[in-house]
């Protein structure tokens, strides 16, 4: 009997040291404030439109010496042999071979909306201006808007409507320095290239909203397909090259900024808020890509810039009292 008494006191006191313990963890504001922070999608967006942000000015750079299919190829193949030695390391190989059939088919039409919008968007780039093909790339939040209702039962109402057309203008505003005589249709061909790209973008993003496989497997499965649409692309429409040892290096940082770590923040910030705060967000990338090439490259920023963010930021705003409540 007393061994008993001595077994139960030692369990009350082992579930009352645990409970003790969970409320202190609970009561951790510290604890608990990292774990808002990792799943808020204002932070995620702000770490995104960083990386995004470096990708012009380094890439512009980067192509100095070689061209974009050559880019590609090699900024997919650097993820892909970094996110390889993860996965080794990482213990998700048992994860990745456990995959179905039908999960491989789902990632890998994911993985050709992935490639198709970088393909169409440097295609558009070949044909028509710079502006012209960033304009219509920028589409894509409107696209992410559009396709989350039949992709992902998301609902339109006015404030994200209203939100997503001050963002589009804000991001023209930006683009086009205020000079709106620089919005020309001067392609169709190339015009209809871009707006394809910013349509992949939107479906890729709202399938990877909708998947519920493993983040980094699924990334890896986009990457790996990626790749191999990359070199065939590159065999198709320019050659092998070796890059120098600065332009190595600009690869390297496109491909862990923009590839590697990327496709992680964008598609947990997806799953964090609604399509349509990510979407307005994602309208503030060519004003940090200003940014970034005024210390790169030293082009100056504009007071009309100034102000195409401020439209952007209102747009965000409309909606953004509302979704406030959920954080």
């Amino acid at each position: 009997m007393k061994i008993d008494s001595i077994k139960d006191s030692n369990s009350s006191n082992n579930v009352n040291s645990i409970n003790n313990r969970n409320i202190l963890i609970s009561n951790n504001p510290n604890i608990n404030n990292r774990s808002n922070i990792s799943n808020n999608p204002y932070f995620l967006m702000a770490l995104l439109l960083v990386l995004w942000g470096s990708f012009a000015a380094v890439s512009k750079l980067v192509l100095k010496n070689i061209d974009s299919f050559q880019s590609q190829f090699y900024m997919f193949a650097i993820a892909l042999i970094s996110m390889t030695l993860v996965l080794m390391f990482n213990g998700r190989i048992k994860v990745l071979v456990s995959l179905t059939i039908k999960d491989y088919c789902f990632l890998f039409l994911s993985s050709v909306f992935s490639f198709g919008y970088y393909f169409f968007y440097m295609m558009a780039l070949k044909i028509i201006p710079a502006v012209e093909a960033s304009m219509l790339n920028y589409l894509f939040p409107v696209m992410i808007l559009i396709f989350s209702v039949p992709i992902n039962g998301e609902k339109l109402d006015k404030k994200k409507v209203v939100s997503i057309l001050l963002g589009f203008l804000g991001m023209i505003i930006i683009l086009t320095n205020g000079n709106f005589q620089n919005v020309k249709m001067t392609n169709i061909k190339g015009d209809l290239l871009a707006i394809s790209g910013a349509i992949c973008w939107g479906i890729f993003s709202n399938l990877g909203k909708k998947n519920r496989i493993d983040n980094f497997i699924s990334n890896y499965i986009f990457v790996v397909m990626s790749f191999v649409f990359s070199w065939i692309c590159m065999r198709a429409f320019s050659s092998f090259v070796v890059p120098d040892f600065k332009s190595f290096g600009g690869l390297i940082w496109l491909s862990l900024s923009n590839i590697v770590f990327s496709y992680y923040i964008w598609f947990k910030a997806l799953k964090n808020a609604s399509s349509s705060l990510i979407a307005s967000l994602s309208f503030i990338t060519p004003f940090i890509t200003l940014v970034f090439i005024k210390f790169l490259l030293g082009e100056d920023i504009t007071l009309i810039q100034f102000t195409g963010l401020i439209i952007i930021l209102l747009g965000t705003a409309v909606q953004s009292i509302k979704l406030r409540t959920k954080y």
